[in-house]
């Protein structure tokens, strides 16, 4: 937080934004709350974010891609996905278009999960398959790509 009396200007907060977008993408919700807590003036932040968004520096679409690929390639399911990217403050229109380009194969990534979880294990019972059936749920997939899953193993 700033002391009272010191307000950050135009260009220190332009650098301060840059700094953040150097290292990673943010997403605007994320880059809204980094200057709230610098105490900007809702305006101002507003106007910082059309200026980075107009010369590329920031993209809620670009910052979705790069969400939902490396939440894919960590063995996530779309609720998962959906879930956190509401939580960033993404539009549901540009996830769904976003998971349509990548044209996802949700049973392979739910299978990869499950060997990597469970490996070559065989399931003992009924109890330990509903468990792994939990797991997989509690990844984000939903009931019917974990009931293809279980019918091919």
């Amino acid at each position: 937080m700033q002391p009272s009396g010191t307000e950050l200007t135009d260009a220190e907060l332009k650098s301060y934004l840059l700094g953040l977008l150097a290292r990673r993408d943010y997403s605007e919700r994320e880059l809204t709350q980094k200057l709230r807590q610098k105490q900007v003036a809702a305006e101002q932040a507003e106007a910082l974010l059309r200026w980075l968004k107009g010369r590329g520096y920031q993209s809620n679409g670009r910052y979705a891609r790069q969400l939902i690929q490396a939440k894919l390639h960590k063995g996530y399911g779309w609720f998962y996905i959906n879930q956190l990217c509401a939580e960033q403050g993404l539009e549901k229109s540009l996830v769904q278009a976003v998971l349509d380009e990548l044209n996802v194969d949700w049973l392979s990534i739910a299978l990869d999960a499950y060997q990597k979880k469970y490996a070559d294990k065989p399931i003992v019972d009924y109890q330990d398959k509903q468990k792994r059936m939990r797991y997989l749920q509690s990844r984000g997939f939903d009931g019917q790509v974990i009931q293809q899953l279980f019918k091919q193993l």
